[in-house]
């Protein structure tokens, strides 16, 4: 392993800019505050649709109801060129539908979607979103306290030809097309041949959900919107929301209950339903627009002399990606009981699928896990935007030094390190600007 990977070589080298925050005394993530500009949101999950299953994999998509809370219309533009032409074909949000699981003390992803595009806003009025300005574009933008509704049909797929401009058996859209920091993709995009129900839908395993072997699970749906002008102005931390939901018996249908939790991603419902569980928001360094990561853990002390430590790593919108994760502990610290889970890419997507590689340092008390980087393959299983990895392992120490996420695509700073006295360190010197480095802190 590279120096770079290990934290506790990259502070002492300081051979590039790293971010270090206490992991230990973490009070609940809050949501960023939108700044002036368009700030897309979901503030309704309203229903679930069942597309049927091939090979014990089942099918489902989720409604969404966007709102736009900022101070200027959110563009919507999805054919030729809208307003005049300051708006081209692809000025219109995606949407990434997700599902988690809650069990046995471990939150995951589940399920994860292709990416509806939006297409024709609607401008409804919802007093849960504000007063309707209705916006100088009509159709092709979403005015400031105006909402947009897709209902799980549509974010399925079906019955709207005006996502692929006409495109002939158009369904959803890829991932790996869109950059979720920029927003940018092409369009119109490209239409995938999807010739069985499930494909490109939210993708589950039946065993994931099926009643008689998760006693005592809970279950989450998320909707996230991208968007390029929200991300502009640095308002696309809040784009995701979730709910409740309650699996049947087969065929597995979802319902939803409670109320939609708004401005925050899935993984606020493992704080919510665990206060034991830390949660913090990291931004890459220096990234403009912002890059948002978001980290859980929870350590629990199973026998004497014994703790076990799950963690959960969500990328929310960055285009650099995940690649590898390290947990530093002092030397003499024994490690077992390693683990790790990922959510799939499906359908076509041309993402590799290998679990990350996992590996113990001994000598150095270092746990860690990687895909392969960058350059060596483009289409690395890296942690890619609205996914979310899960790492887990035994220790016989209860206080790790550092936490270390290393990003996928080349730039700088490399990773970001989380470390344990509330300091940050640029370059290897300690600053006392906790601000300089734009972190969600709560």
């Amino acid at each position: 392993m590279s120096d770079s990977f290990l934290g506790r070589n990259s502070i002492r080298l300081g051979a590039f800019a790293v971010a270090t925050i206490l992991a230990g005394t973490l009070s609940p993530l809050h949501a960023q505050q939108p700044e002036a500009g368009p700030d897309v949101t979901v503030i309704s999950l309203g229903s679930t649709s069942n597309w049927g299953s091939a090979n014990g994999v089942r099918a489902y998509s989720v409604g969404t109801t966007s709102c736009n809370i900022g101070g200027a219309p959110v563009a919507w533009c999805d054919a030729g060129t809208c307003l005049g032409g300051t708006l081209q074909a692809n000025d219109h949000p995606v949407i990434a539908q997700n599902m988690y699981r809650l069990k046995d003390g471990r939150f995951s992803q589940i399920g994860m979607s292709w990416l509806k595009h939006g297409w024709l806003s609607t401008n409804s009025f919802d007093g849960n979103c504000g007063s309707c300005v209705i916006p100088p574009g009509g159709g092709d933008q979403l005015g400031v306290g105006c909402t947009d509704t897709y209902g799980s049909g549509l974010n399925g797929g079906s019955g709207n030809p005006g996502t692929c401009l006409g495109g002939s058996g158009c369904r959803l859209g890829q991932r790996s097309a869109v950059n979720a920091t920029s927003g940018d993709f092409p369009m119109p995009y490209t239409n995938v041949a999807h010739p069985a129900e499930i494909d490109q839908r939210m993708q589950v395993l039946e065993s994931d959900v099926d009643p008689a072997l998760n006693a005592g699970a809970k279950f989450w749906v998320e909707g996230q919107y991208i968007a390029a002008d929200d991300g502009a102005v640095n308002n696309a931390a809040n784009n995701a929301s979730y709910r409740r939901v309650t699996v049947g018996a087969s065929p597995f249908n979802l319902s939803l209950t409670s109320s939609t939790v708004r401005e925050k991603s899935a993984l606020d419902a493992w704080v919510v339903e665990d206060p034991a569980v830390e949660l913090l928001a990291v931004d890459i360094p220096g990234s403009d627009p912002l890059e948002h990561f978001e980290v859980a853990r929870k350590v629990t002390n199973p026998s004497p002399g014994v703790w076990h430590y799950e963690y959960a790593i969500r990328n929310m919108n960055s285009d650099r990606s995940g690649r590898a994760f390290a947990v530093d502990f002092p030397n003499g610290t024994s490690i077992t009981n390693v683990g790790f889970k990922d959510i799939d890419h499906h359908s076509g997507e041309p993402y590799s699928t290998a679990d990350w590689t996992a590996a113990v340092d001994d000598p150095n008390a270092v746990v860690a896990w990687a895909t392969t980087d960058f350059a060596t393959d483009a289409n690395a299983n890296a942690l890619r935007f609205a996914t979310m990895f899960n790492f887990w392992f035994d220790a016989d120490s209860e206080f790790p030094l550092s936490h270390t996420l290393t990003f996928f695509k080349p730039g700088s700073p490399a990773d970001v390190v989380f470390w344990a006295d509330n300091t940050i360190f640029v370059d290897g010197f300690e600053s006392e600007d906790t601000t300089a480095w734009s972190l969600a802190f709560p």
